[in-house]
């Protein structure tokens, strides 16, 4: 699984154009009348519960043995909802981004990885900060940035994944709803990009959720209070 995730992060992470036609024209007709940024929600909305799921389904292995699977598992099922929920959105809202396969590769990757995106960006001269946009994206796009976004955007999965099954996969049960609310609060963060993204606006390279930041420093605390309790005696 590890292998496979870092090695071939676009294909991963990359869906298939026509299943994101296909669920927008479900949720489109699950919900007549909706327009497309009412659609969009939707569709954030449903992603984020099947993270959810699978967040509380493996935050619920506390064994040594098989957290670091367990959070390698999440990681790849997440990885693979906000693909297809930024695809999704990407057919509800600029239908044309989806006709070029290689232009749909590129948004993609940027919406879930951004700043991996802008630190490759760095190396063709666009500074550090500066907002990403779809018409950014098109006019630096080529075959040797997609390298370097892919290679950045490993390291940071290795990075993620270690702190993941350290906070959400160490403490039974408790680690089920974290690691439900950490995916729940991430999927609606890239939710929210990949809406700027598609309506042609700007998003920052280290774009994340408040509410996101939160929920990880509750579960370090809690991490920290079991490692202390484990030195105390009890009466």
């Amino acid at each position: 699984m590890k292998s496979q995730l870092l090695d071939n992060v676009l294909e991963w992470v990359v869906p298939d154009r026509e299943h994101c036609r296909k669920a927008a024209a479900d949720f489109a007709a699950q919900h007549p009348g909706k327009t497309p940024e009412e659609l969009a929600k939707k569709a954030i909305g449903s992603a984020q519960g099947w993270a959810a799921a699978a967040g509380g389904a493996t935050g619920a292995a506390a064994n040594p043995l098989i957290m670091v699977p367990a959070a390698l598992a999440d990681m790849a099922a997440v990885l693979r909802i906000e693909g297809v929920m930024a695809g999704t959105v990407a057919a509800l809202l600029d239908p044309d981004s989806l006709d070029d396969p290689r232009k749909f590769q590129a948004d993609v990757v940027t919406i879930i990885f951004p700043g991996a995106v802008s630190q490759a960006l760095r190396q063709v001269g666009v500074r550090w900060g500066q907002q990403i946009t779809q018409e950014l994206i098109r006019r630096y796009f080529t075959e040797g940035l997609m390298k370097s976004v892919t290679g950045l955007a490993s390291k940071y999965l290795f990075v993620h994944v270690t702190e993941k099954a350290l906070v959400t996969k160490t403490v039974p049960l408790i680690g089920a709803g974290i690691g439900a609310g950490w995916n729940y609060l991430e999927l609606k963060a890239v939710g929210n990009r990949a809406v700027r993204y598609f309506q042609q606006k700007g998003i920052g390279p280290r774009q994340k959720s408040g509410k996101s930041g939160r929920v990880k420093s509750v579960a370090s605390r809690v991490v920290r209070g079991r490692k202390g309790d484990k030195g105390k005696r009890l009466p």
